[in-house]
């Protein structure tokens, strides 16, 4: 302003006078003003993944959270793609946008009365603690990921291991168990034992 009194000892900026126009300057504010001149710092925007109308942008989808108590999810979270989301204490909803990726990540952390939990994103939903899917996504890789496979992807974000190929015979190669077979070659970590002083039939020893 060109009468700024910084000694003043009450601050009333009703009363400042500009040479030039004052206002958001930047484009891409949600309070843009196109006749301003000089930018006064007000520039406001809208939460990520949202446009300034609150509409998700394209490539996100709203994920919405409940809690039928309203009194937050008390340490229930919700996991997407690495980001944590829950309800604070006293709230009873949440709305927010969220990226869609290509293949997607959801897990649970469980906290208190999970009973009253709900949400839904993406076409995938949940209640109770309850994950519609772990995994989804059309870019998802589904592959074998058994490491003694030829073919195995530790890196598939869906395991399928019926497309596992060997080249070495696969069961379980210790004698002393009850599923031993003595055509494998390898073993695949399948190998049962009877339990403690029963045979493999369940009679006692």
């Amino acid at each position: 302003a060109t009468n700024t009194n910084l000694d003043a000892d009450i601050s009333d900026n009703t009363l400042c006078e500009f040479d030039l126009v004052q206002g958001c300057t930047d484009e891409i504010a949600c309070n843009y003003d196109p006749s301003a001149e000089e930018n006064n710092g007000t520039c406001s925007y809208p939460p990520s993944g949202t446009d300034c109308f609150g509409n998700c942008l394209t490539g996100f989808e709203l994920l919405t959270m409940n809690d039928s108590y309203g009194d937050g999810w008390n340490g229930n979270i919700l996991t997407i793609n690495g980001t944590d989301y829950t309800i604070d204490a006293g709230g009873s909803s949440l709305e927010t946008c969220v990226d869609v990726l290509a293949c997607n990540n959801l897990s649970w952390t469980q906290g208190y009365f999970p009973q009253e939990t709900s949400w839904t994103w993406a076409g995938q939903s949940g209640s109770e603690g309850s994950l519609s899917s772990e995994v989804f996504g059309d870019g998802c890789v589904t592959a074998c990921t058994d490491e003694n496979a030829t073919n195995s992807n530790l890196d598939a974000d869906i395991t399928d291991n019926t497309l596992c190929e060997f080249d070495l015979v696969q069961g379980c190669t210790d004698d002393i168990a009850c599923n031993y077979d003595p055509e494998a070659e390898q073993d695949n970590g399948t190998c049962t034992f009877a339990e403690q002083g029963f045979d493999c039939d369940g009679n006692c020893l």
